[in-house]
């Protein structure tokens, strides 16, 4: 397995250093869902055709982590010279009110949920960027600095319809398990993006876009927050299939997608396997996904646990600022206990006052468990991104 990783990683270096012709296809993902290909030459722009490319690089460009901040002007500096032609900076926070009841007790407190302080920066040759992000979250518990580093790494798009990614970030194993807080519909993640994903890890990744299919190639330390050096190595592919991207977004946008994670830990070995669905339509989406672990290296730490979970989540919105969620979630936490499954019944809803920079989110959920009491919790929250 090892062997196996390491020529990943040897591989995934070596088609970075290619080079490729002049002209150069950049996918971008818009906020509806829709792909645009924009095609240019360099070193020649039309005037008007740059500042058009530039706009649309400066909307999209770090939107994996978090999108543009409410001060996003402010806080970006422009480099004449040097290696480095912008960097920005960015707080990001969400904090909220929440009651949880059942039949013997309840509880209502105020928490931050998250702080992080990021940057990020594109390169002068603008086929680069980094992205650096902390966590300043109070009452963590565990060590400081296990928890301070979150993402740390630098990207590069020289590889036409490729994006390779080196440093520490979170693997691409499922939809909502890789996506940033900020860009769920539902205040927590669903229990197996909780449980079986959601870690960040060390290693690199080579990502694929194309108008029919996308994939992820990736190999990684098996430690996460920095606990150790080298514990052991993890692997995974991810792979999507768009089958009505000929259509052009005329039915929606449709992606079928999988994939398998493999990894030692410490001589535990752990694998994972999912499937998920991904629809949206004008003013309508869907999610689903289903993943089944032997042992897992993820959000709950490492464990041998045999588990498995599937989630369905409903999104409509009457109007842009507004979208009224529906999920419906069930995780069994361990397959060799009958019994065992917790299910989660959540609504849910946003209001978008600054694009995702700033919502504010209403959350209930039923929690029906099998082994401790059921119970209902809900939350009054924001996001803010500064």
């Amino acid at each position: 397995m090892k062997k196996i990783i390491w020529k990943l990683l040897l591989v995934l270096i070596s088609l970075n250093a290619q080079v490729f012709c002049e002209e150069v296809f950049d996918v971008i993902s818009l906020k509806d869902g829709n792909e645009k290909e924009v095609i240019y030459e360099e070193p020649i722009l039309l005037e008007e055709n740059e500042k058009n490319l530039v706009e649309i690089i400066n909307q999209n460009d770090f939107s994996e982590i978090a999108p543009n901040g409410i001060l996003n002007d402010k806080l970006t500096i422009k480099f004449n010279k040097g290696p480095i032609k912008e960097h920005k900076t960015e707080l990001m926070s969400f904090f909220g009110f929440s009651e949880t009841m059942d039949s013997n007790d309840s509880d209502f407190n105020f928490r931050v949920l998250f702080l992080k302080l990021g940057f990020m920066g594109k390169f002068r040759s603008e086929k680069e960027k980094y992205v650096i992000t902390t966590n300043l979250t109070p009452n963590l518990g565990g060590n400081f600095f296990h928890n301070l580093m979150l993402d740390s790494y630098i990207e590069s798009s020289r590889i036409p319809h490729h994006k390779l990614k080196i440093g520490t970030f979170r693997p691409a194993m499922g939809y909502e398990g890789s996506m940033a807080l900020f860009l769920i519909p539902f205040i927590y993640k669903t229990q197996i993006a909780r449980n079986l994903s959601d870690a960040r890890k060390t290693g690199a990744s080579l990502k694929g876009e194309y108008k029919y299919i996308d994939y992820s190639i990736e190999g990684f330390s098996s430690s996460t927050k920095y606990e150790s050096f080298f514990p052991g190595v993890e692997g995974l592919i991810w792979l999507d299939f768009k089958p009505l991207a000929k259509f052009d977004n005329k039915y929606g946008n449709l992606k079928i997608g999988g994939g398998y994670q493999s990894g030692s830990r410490d001589s535990t070995d752990y694998n994972t396997v999912a499937v998920g669905m991904k629809y949206d339509y004008k003013n309508f989406w869907i999610t689903s996904e289903y993943a089944r672990a032997d042992g897992s290296n993820a959000g709950d730490g490492l464990t041998n646990k045999n588990r498995q979970g599937y989630n369905v989540t409903l999104c409509y919105k009457p109007i842009d600022k507004l979208e009224l969620l529906l999920r419906f979630d069930d995780f069994d936490n361990d397959l060799d206990i009958s019994n065992n499954n917790t299910r989660e019944y959540s609504a849910g809803m946003n209001y978008y006052i600054y694009e995702e920079s700033v919502v504010l989110m209403l959350n209930y959920s039923y929690l029906e468990n099998e082994i401790q009491n059921d119970s209902h919790r809900f939350i009054i929250g924001a996001q803010i991104l500064i």
